[in-house]
């Protein structure tokens, strides 16, 4: 296995987002990896066996940190100053940002056709990121993909307090005011972070399995070959992919899978995962 270690790739705003890249020596495909909500780049054994497999049979993978990496964290400015992001303070629209750099980065590498591959939360990064952009790529995987919103309105049951507190806030001149509750009992979240991602009208709320509002208009963009799947100890949100089939109306190729006795991280399958993703891209040449 051949990798190295991107560590001089800035943002258009400026944030230095580091990046692990699986070689292929035909710099043709590259398959983008974007991480999930408060991860990293070495939190994902999955993605890293996918990238051995993928690299192993001449398929570049770049698995790229984004601004969200972590609940809490500085990141390094071009101009040398530091800048606080995370979980706590990302912006959900500023994916737009990181998704164009590890895209520019893999076209700098010389890789010719590309594949964004998401995890839970990164997975409606693309679908935001497709919807917004129309990127020339020849493939989308989305792995655990999440309906945020449903999940969120599920396990947050003071939602209405923390949307009015936020807000509030934010018109008082406050948006980095941390929130006076956690947020699913886990995480404390500024109050710009928590009403960028959950108001009503959150660009967010685009696979609505849980909520069953309308707001497919995103997904419904995708023009090209989609590979997802879910663990099957996962929670039942995770698990309607026949919905998501049906709901992917632009797309005329669709595969998807439950993988058996496996959870959200894929623990014991990720020898599976590299197999399925390395014949589903065989599928679409």
């Amino acid at each position: 296995m051949n990798t190295e270690f991107i560590n001089d790739a800035y943002t258009t705003d400026g944030l230095r987002l580091p990046m692990i890249h699986y070689i292929s020596n035909s710099k043709d495909i590259c398959v983008i990896f974007i991480h999930g909500m408060c991860q990293t780049i070495i939190d994902n054994y999955f993605a890293v066996v996918c990238g051995k497999i993928l690299s192993e049979n001449d398929i570049g993978f770049i698995y790229e940190h984004n601004r969200g990496h972590s609940i809490e964290n500085d990141i390094l400015m071009r101009d040398g100053s530091y800048k606080r992001y995370g979980c706590m303070y990302e912006i959900f629209e500023d994916c737009l940002l990181d998704i164009d750099l590890a895209i520019k980065k893999a076209k700098e590498l010389g890789y010719k056709r590309f594949i964004l591959m998401g995890h839970s939360y990164g997975c409606n990064k693309l679908i935001y990121y497709y919807y917004k952009k129309h990127p020339n790529i020849i493939g989308l995987i989305f792995a655990s993909a999440p309906d945020m919103m449903g999940l969120h309105l599920y396990r947050q049951t003071d939602y209405k307090e923390l949307v009015k507190e936020a807000k509030g806030n934010i018109d008082n001149g406050k948006p980095t005011k941390i929130l006076s509750n956690v947020v699913e009992d886990y995480m404390y979240m500024s109050s710009q972070t928590y009403y960028d991602w959950f108001n009503e009208k959150s660009n967010l709320d685009n696979l609505p399995v849980m909520s069953y509002s309308e707001n497919w208009y995103q997904f419904e963009t995708i023009d090209v070959p989609i590979l997802t799947f879910s663990g099957s100890n996962e929670t039942d949100n995770y698990l309607h992919l026949d919905l998501l089939k049906n709901k992917a109306k632009g797309c005329n190729n669709f595969e998807y899978k439950i993988i058996d006795n496996t959870n959200h991280f894929y623990k014991g399958k990720e020898e599976e995962i590299g197999c399925l993703v390395w014949d589903w891209i065989k599928s679409i040449l």
